[in-house]
């Protein structure tokens, strides 16, 4: 199982995914990701790599790499200070009345299909 985080801001649905819990999709992985009827539907993934400091990326709907903007370090930010505070051991509990923020779960057969997408030309978005 994979736990990823899906925040809203703006009106923009990003998805965040930490190299460091294991390597991201590459494009058409990224598209069945993002998919509004396949997958977990949201516009943008915000890759953190495992190298740090961090030099994030984006992905858009279909799979290709999109300029990271102000929403996309904030979505990327929110995420490292959750993931800071739960490995200190301090209770984490930030409300924020403009974003939107869901944990995703992604089951193993799921993650399997993410990365076996890239033999398959063709990924509904």
């Amino acid at each position: 199982m994979r736990e990823l985080e899906k925040i809203t801001l703006d009106s923009v649905r990003y998805i965040v995914w930490d190299e460091l819990r294991g390597s991201s999709p590459k494009k058409s992985g990224t598209a069945l990701l993002l998919s509004d009827r396949n997958g977990v539907g949201a516009d943008v993934l915000v890759v953190l790599p495992k190298n740090r400091p961090l030099v994030i990326r984006a992905y858009g709907k279909d799979g290709s790499e999109v300029a990271v903007d102000d929403s996309a370090r904030r979505a990327a930010s929110l995420v490292i200070e959750k993931l800071t505070m739960l490995t200190s051991g301090a209770e984490y509990a930030r409300y924020e009345t403009e974003m939107d923020r869901v944990e995703v779960r992604l089951t193993d057969s799921f993650c399997a299909q993410l990365f076996r997408s890239e033999n398959h030309a063709r990924i509904a978005v």
